[in-house]
């Protein structure tokens, strides 16, 4: 894939926090162990001012947290928005943040896309998946929320669910539940995040619970989701890291308070990750690719596409997310 002069697609890490603790996530137990937080106004206004202007198509305001964790993310959108009037603006929380009060900001937010996480609909569902949020109170705020968004419809709205967790059965009823409210759903197939979550919590580890093939045809590789070739993920202190599933920090590629994104974006050392990832260039096992489930062929991509432009459904469809909260 030939790869633009500048990205495309940028996530920003505006504050590493998070409390839906997630077990499908490595956020609990790595973020202790970071040593960045919130972001301070003046990394925040470097990054806004070298992206004023640029042909972003996608910006999503969080990375590795939930963007309603920032007390400053309504503000922050909003200079955003003025920079980059045309681009896609993505939000993602859950409903532990969708109090009365923040659902009002939400609604008067220039965002063009929210996203609910629910990865199910039931008290026993949220312990499993999301134990850090208060079912109760999350599924009350999504509810009353959803309600008083029919009434506006100012932005997209969608309930983000991880499929492979539970059985065909219940992920039918669990659409089923959104899509009787009148809210699209966004079926993530669930993942490892390059081995750093173990999913056999969800079955018997006999089989991979994932739609994703882990074996490789030949080279060249690709990212399924072009993060190094469309995305630019930029971590809360100014680091720029590979993508979003680089929980460990392992792959940092510059920082924007000592180098421009445009000079990260086409340095020898961005270069030579990407080089890595198509397969030009060795590798050692664990580099954070190898493990991970969206690096594969690029036969193996060019297969999928076809296979889900020719379905009649969306069912299984693969969703370019930023979010991966």
């Amino acid at each position: 894939m030939t790869v633009p002069p500048f990205p495309t697609h940028v996530q920003i890490q505006t504050t590493t926090a998070c409390g839906a603790a997630c077990s499908i996530c490595p956020h609990p137990v790595e973020s202790p162990r970071w040593s960045n937080g919130l972001m301070t106004d003046g990394t925040f206004d470097r990054i806004v001012n070298q992206l004023c202007g640029r042909p972003i198509e996608y910006l999503s305001p969080y990375l590795m947290a939930d963007s309603m964790s920032d007390r400053k993310i309504f503000d922050r959108i909003e200079a955003l928005r003025r920079a980059l009037p045309d681009t896609h603006f993505e939000v993602s929380t859950t409903g532990m943040y969708l109090t009365p009060k923040i659902a009002e900001q939400i609604l008067a937010s220039p965002i063009s896309e929210l996203r609910i996480s629910s990865h199910g609909t039931t008290a026993e569902e949220y312990a499993k998946t999301m134990p850090g949020v208060k079912f109760d109170t999350a599924m009350a705020n999504a509810l009353a929320f959803i309600e008083r968004w029919k009434a506006q419809r100012p932005f997209k709205l969608c309930i983000v669910c991880l499929w492979g967790l539970w059985s065909p059965e219940r992920e039918a009823q669990i659409e089923a539940y959104w899509r009787d409210l009148g809210v699209e759903i966004s079926k993530w197939h669930v993942n490892s995040r390059a081995d750093q979550v173990d999913l056999t919590i969800f079955g018997d580890g006999s089989e991979d619970t994932t739609v994703y093939a882990r074996g490789k045809d030949d080279p060249p590789y690709l990212c399924r989701f072009h993060r190094d070739t469309q995305w630019l993920h930029i971590l809360s202190d100014g680091r720029v890291t590979l993508c979003c599933m680089d929980y460990k920090q392992e792959v940092i590629l510059g920082n924007v308070l000592d180098s421009s994104i445009e000079e990260i974006w086409n340095s020898e050392q961005f270069a030579d990750i990407r080089a890595k990832i198509r397969g030009d260039r060795p590798t050692a096992a664990e580099f954070l690719c190898n493990r991970c489930e969206w690096h594969v062929s690029r036969s193996v991509y060019e297969r999928e596409q076809g296979n889900v432009r020719s379905a009649t459904s969306q069912e299984h469809q693969l969703l370019p997310s930023a979010s991966q909260m």
